[in-house]
Parts: C-alpha cells; sequence; structure tokens
C-alpha cells in the first residue's frame, strides 16, 4: 500500500485518534439514553464517531488523491512561539496584561524570517490596547492590567 498524500493520511489518523478518544472517554463517563430519550453520553458518543468518521474518509482520501508531501519542519518559529506563549503566562499576573500582550508578540514576531521592528511594535501596541479593552474592559475578567509592583 502506497500513501499519495502524507499530509491528508497523518491528518486522517489525527482526526481519528480523536474520534475514539472523544468517544470512549468522555461519551461512556455519562448514560448513554436512546435516541429517542437521550442522555448526557450520547451526543459526545455520536460527536466522535462523526468524528472518526471523517478521518477515516480522510485518510482513504491520502491513500488514493496525490497531494504534496510533508513540509520540512522549522524549530526555530516552533521554539520561539512556544517560549513566547510561555512568557505571556508567567508574566501576566507580575506585569500585567498590557506589558505581558506586548512581550508575547514582540516575542512571537522574532519566528518570523521578515521580522521588523518598528511593525512590531506597533502590533503590539495595537494588540495589548485591544486585549485590555476586550478582555478588561467589554468582558469584565479579572485580569491585571499594570504591573504590580
Amino acid at each position: 500500500m502506497r500513501i499519495a498524500s502524507t499530509k491528508d493520511f497523518l491528518a486522517g489518523i489525527l482526526f481519528a485518534a480523536f474520534g475514539v478518544t472523544f468517544a470512549a472517554v468522555a461519551a461512556t463517563s455519562y448514560a448513554q439514553g436512546t435516541p429517542a430519550r437521550m442522555g448526557a453520553g450520547f451526543f459526545p458518543l455520536v460527536l466522535g464517531l462523526l468524528l472518526t468518521g471523517v478521518g477515516l474518509a480522510v485518510m482513504a482520501r491520502g491513500l488514493i488523491v496525490a497531494g504534496d508531501g510533508l513540509p520540512r519542519v522549522r524549530l526555530r518559529p516552533l521554539l520561539s512561539l512556544l517560549a513566547a506563549m510561555v512568557l505571556f503566562a508567567v508574566l501576566l499576573r507580575p506585569l500585567g496584561l498590557l506589558v505581558s500582550a506586548a512581550v508575547l508578540v514582540l516575542a512571537g514576531s522574532l519566528s518570523s524570517p521578515e521580522f521588523r521592528l518598528r511593525d512590531a511594535l506597533l502590533l503590539a501596541a495595537a494588540l495589548s490596547v485591544g486585549a485590555v479593552l476586550l478582555f478588561v474592559m467589554l468582558l469584565g475578567l479579572p485580569l491585571p492590567v499594570w504591573p504590580s509592583f
């Protein structure tokens, strides 16, 4: 058996694995019921089975239809984005949302080969203010806005 599209085949495996896991773990811990009298676990079971079916269909497509191979994995962007998210989580409480969101954007933008400091600073300022407006002002989440020294 030859895999025609590695991307599709691996995506199908991922979908099917999530579907089976969701159906087996989330659905079986609740009463299933019947289609006429659905229990709490009926919908998660059906959803997991549908996701598994989609995964199997995508896997089959990967075996039949030719496609691109997997792209080369570049570690620098992956690691810098992961570091940016961890940095945001660590800095949120002591430095507040404004500063930690700006640090997140600046650290994340280092992963791009087209990094320009001026553009990154403008984006960091706009997204930091937008995050404060959205999450603190509009949604009322109890996040610190300013550094607490």
